[in-house]
């Protein structure tokens, strides 16, 4: 596209009539699209537009034309002379480029916070796609919900113990509280609480216990 490019801009000042051929049929059809996001193609576009006297044909490669050979002599050579080529990126790499280090600092962030301690040991890598959590689903892990551990924190309770004795928080309500007894899921050894609370937020789990946040 670039020397069609090229080519297109030198027919332009000679002001006359001019046809070019090319055996680049992928470039001619990007010539003729409206929906081209290629600044080198959009130029081009427009050189043709502004002028009708240059006229495109296709032909067929490898015809031996003579003067299609000599361009394709000439196209050469600036891969063997060492002179550099600068060229925009396309606006999809530079895209591509911002996202990956809006996630890389994100994900920085996220191994170095000091909040969100008890989502991060569930979610340390920062997930490409949205996690669709229900309401009751991210009080359950954040634990930012009607527990008496939040409430104390806040103000909000004068106590962070459940009416049950123990220490008021989701997975005591879950697993342990006896005034929860009918919610109950089992209780998971020390070594597998991360497990079961990625199991309960996948929904592998029966979700029936996350009805505990609207009591």
């Amino acid at each position: 596209m670039l020397a069609l490019k090229a080519d297109i801009e030198w027919a332009d000042t000679a002001n006359e009539d001019a046809n070019i051929w090319s055996d680049s049929e992928s470039s001619l059809q990007a010539l003729k699209s409206f929906n081209v996001k290629s600044k080198i193609t959009q130029e081009a576009q427009m050189t043709l537009l502004k002028n009708a006297r240059i006229r495109l044909g296709w032909v067929k490669a490898h015809l031996g034309i003579k003067g299609k050979e000599i361009a394709d002599t000439l196209a050469k050579e600036p891969t063997t002379d060492g002179i550099p080529a600068s060229l925009p990126f396309p606006k999809s790499f530079l895209k591509k480029q911002l996202l990956q280090l809006s996630l890389s600092r994100w994900q920085a962030e996220w191994d170095n916070g000091e909040t969100g301690r008890s989502v991060y040991s569930l979610i340390p890598k920062i997930p490409n796609k949205q996690l669709h959590w229900s309401r009751e689903c991210i009080q359950f892990a954040t634990g930012h919900g009607p527990f008496p551990s939040y409430l104390k924190r806040f103000g909000l309770h004068s106590t962070d113990y459940c009416g049950c004795g123990e220490i008021g928080n989701p997975l005591h309500c879950a697993t342990r509280c006896p005034l929860t007894l009918s919610y109950h899921h089992k209780e998971p050894s020390p070594q597998f609480i991360v497990h079961w609370w990625k199991s309960a937020l996948s929904r592998k789990l029966s979700p029936h216990s996350w009805r505990l946040t609207k009591t």
